[in-house]
């Protein structure tokens, strides 16, 4: 069952260096959340200044956002689920999943996100993220990583579209990737063999085929489809303690786009995350 103590709500984009449909594709899965979920959005100012800092654009205003989402986040006492934005606003929700006891980091997501400053061919930071979970990475978001995750603790499912450094260190470092189609109980069984019974869940909607889901803003083809990652899910949860979780990297730019994924949202909050009424814990 998903118990979580509320929603931190992120809309920030400059971690993927343009606005297009993000702010939108927050308020959708927002809204579908159970009412009785308590809501803490961080104040992210609505800046188009990317100016690169340290190999990464806009550090300055992400360090500040991060830093207004990490004083949230302390103050929740239990699994806390991040709607985004870009998927580096997972950083803090994914950060203090680890902070105490091992977690299981389990990104699901095209992209591996694995690059850092000196290897990013964007300077993008959504595409830094899982590294400076690792410890590497601009000083000023590292910092909020107080214990880093193992390469050893860190699954892929999902992923299919890697810069040649991150397939490099993937394949180094010898991280555990389920492949698209590959069997669910095939990740789980990695899980427990690792020795973790609990663990952060970080969905980048862009794991989906984009013929399924086009509200993406990088998009890879040969994706998972809806039951797939329903399915992905729920096994998941149903198979270990949630630590936290995330639904990032939603792109809508109208009302008509809105309409369309709103009933894939639906079965991915209700069906894959478990969140009804019912699974809403008071602290």
């Amino acid at each position: 069952m998903s118990v979580f103590a509320g929603a931190l709500i992120i809309p920030q984009w400059q971690g993927a260096g343009r606005r297009i449909g993000y702010l939108a594709g927050i308020v959708c899965p927002q809204a579908l959340l159970p009412a009785s979920l308590p809501r803490y959005e961080v104040d992210c100012p609505d800046q188009d200044d990317l100016a690169p800092q340290d190999g990464v654009k806009a550090l300055s205003l992400l360090a500040a956002n991060a830093m207004r989402a990490a004083a949230i986040r302390d103050r929740l006492q239990g699994p806390t689920l991040t709607i985004g934005g870009d998927c580096s606003v997972d950083l803090i929700n994914a950060a203090a999943a680890n902070a105490v006891e091992d977690a299981a980091l389990v990104w699901i997501d095209g992209h591996a996100d694995l690059n850092n400053p000196a290897t990013s061919p964007s300077g993008h930071y959504h595409g830094m993220v899982v590294r400076s979970l690792m410890g590497d990475g601009p000083a000023a978001l590292v910092s909020h990583v107080a214990r880093p995750y193992r390469a050893s603790q860190i699954f892929y499912a999902g992923l299919r579209d890697c810069d040649p450094g991150e397939t490099e260190e993937i394949l180094r470092s010898k991280i555990f990737t389920l492949p698209v189609g590959g069997d669910p109980a095939a990740l789980v069984a990695a899980i427990k063999a690792a020795g973790l019974s609990r663990l952060h869940l970080h969905l980048d909607l862009d794991c989906l085929d984009p013929v399924i889901f086009p509200y993406i803003g990088v998009p890879a083809p040969h994706g998972l489809d809806l039951d797939q990652l329903c399915d992905l899910l729920t096994m998941l949860r149903r198979s270990f303690t949630l630590a936290g979780a995330s639904v990032t990297e939603c792109n809508l730019a109208s009302e008509a786009e809105a309409a369309n994924a709103t009933p894939m949202l639906r079965r991915i909050v209700g069906e894959g995350l478990g969140l009804t009424a019912e699974d809403v814990a008071h602290f």
